[in-house]
């Protein structure tokens, strides 16, 4: 599919071409991600140690979504540390450390989220947000590195996907001559599109590992997926739009990674505050 041109509406990609680039190589990352996620828990690699868990986690990441891109984008003419590809790396970085260190100890607590690795020793979360710190573990409800590295393949494949559609929708509504359309459109397409991902993510890891209780699993599963995706429909809502933004325009700025940092700190601290105000609606576990 070729760029779109000035004033093209209705286009999937980027009109800044080094982000176009960027999208269609990580497009490539979901059926990798789906295949490696599968290989893992069909050859029981989660049953690992600390070593190979952390390991085997980020050579799912770094292989394939950072050495791959800065190899096909070496001639590209754009520094690697300016290039998109590495941007979208670190802000994923930078926002998942954040939400899995505090954000998963509100899914342990509310949503019912259950870690269970045997032979891992090492853990890495909140010590004041969440369970008890002296029955956590024996609760399930602490957090092994290797979640950090395996989450930020899962939100690559989330945000990428999630911003091409979401540019699409937008830049068909480029001719209406309503402002408030336009806006309640890009509203409700972020909606539906956070929504989606909010089910979708754990309908389909449940569906690769079955559920069954043996690493990763939900108290209740059916309640996770009624009530919970909403739940974490409020991470998206606030980090969609935000990716959406970054180098979006041809001719327009170019974050420094400094402000990629800035800014996924930002979506982790408003969403943390989302999904606060939420546990207060909810009142207490939904399991």
């Amino acid at each position: 599919m070729t760029d779109p041109s000035p004033g093209a509406s209705g286009y999937w990609f980027s009109p800044n071409p080094d982000k176009a680039w960027a999208e269609k190589f990580f497009l490539t990352v979901v059926p990798f991600w789906f295949l490696y996620n599968m290989a893992m828990v069909q050859m029981g690699w989660l049953e690992t140690g600390t070593f190979w868990n952390i390991m085997q986690n980020l050579l799912m990441w770094v292989p394939y979504c950072v050495l791959v891109p800065w190899f096909l984008r070496r001639n590209s003419g754009i520094p690697w540390h300016q290039s998109y590809w590495f941007k979208f790396n670190l802000y994923m970085f930078c926002w998942i450390f954040f939400a899995t260190y505090f954000h998963t100890e509100y899914f342990f607590e509310v949503l019912g989220l259950r870690y269970r690795f045997e032979e891992v020793n090492l853990f890495l979360d909140s010590a004041l947000v969440g369970p008890d710190e002296s029955t956590a573990l024996a609760r399930h409800m602490k957090v092994p590195p290797s979640m950090y590295l395996n989450a930020i393949v899962f939100f690559i494949v989330y945000h990428v996907t999630a911003v091409i559609v979401m540019r699409r929708i937008r830049t068909m509504t480029t001719s209406w001559n309503s402002g408030a359309a336009r806006f309640a459109a890009w509203c409700a397409i972020v909606a539906i599109i956070a929504a989606f991902w909010g089910w979708g993510e754990t309908y389909m890891y449940f569906v690769m590992i079955d559920n069954d209780g043996s690493n990763v699993w939900y108290e209740d599963l059916d309640a996770m997926l009624m009530y919970g995706s909403w739940f974490y429909a409020l991470y998206f809502v606030v980090a969609f739009p935000n990716v959406y933004r970054m180098d979006e325009s041809a001719d327009g700025e170019r974050w420094s990674l400094g402000r990629v940092m800035i800014e996924s700190t930002f979506v982790a601290m408003v969403s943390l505050l989302l999904i606060d105000l939420a546990t207060h609606v909810i009142g207490g576990p939904i399991y």
